[in-house]
């Protein structure tokens, strides 16, 4: 295996773990905040030249300091469970099952905030 292929293994396991930590945060509409200190500190580590928190709780990070910009949207609310019991790998576990994550978020839409959160590396 190639150094490159190595590097994206790497990548690729520290993408989805921090998906299933995501998943693993309760973040109910107006209850978001532990997941976006969480995203903003995984941004921080990964060397973000800028990290901010704005008033609406939105988390802003940027890489770079010119030319053109690229930005990726996404959130990490996600709607109550009612039904916890009926779920039949727990809807807050993170868990990594025949390569499929499970639990709340993990298809809308906190996979994609992780990988957003990588793509600029």
């Amino acid at each position: 295996m190639s150094d490159s292929n190595l590097l994206s293994a790497r990548v690729e396991a520290e993408i989805i773990e921090l998906a299933q930590s995501l998943v693993r945060l309760k973040s109910l509409p107006g209850q978001e905040e532990a997941a976006i200190k969480f995203v903003a500190e995984k941004m921080k580590t990964l060397g973000y030249d800028e990290v901010t928190i704005d008033a609406m709780g939105n988390v802003v990070g940027r890489i770079g300091a010119g030319g053109k910009s690229i930005l990726l949207d996404a959130h990490v609310d996600t709607v109550a469970v009612n039904d916890a019991a009926e779920w039949e790998i727990p809807p807050f576990s993170g868990a990594v099952v025949n390569g499929r994550l499970h639990g709340r978020g993990s298809v809308d839409m906190k996979s994609a905030v992780a990988a957003a959160v990588y793509a600029g590396i």
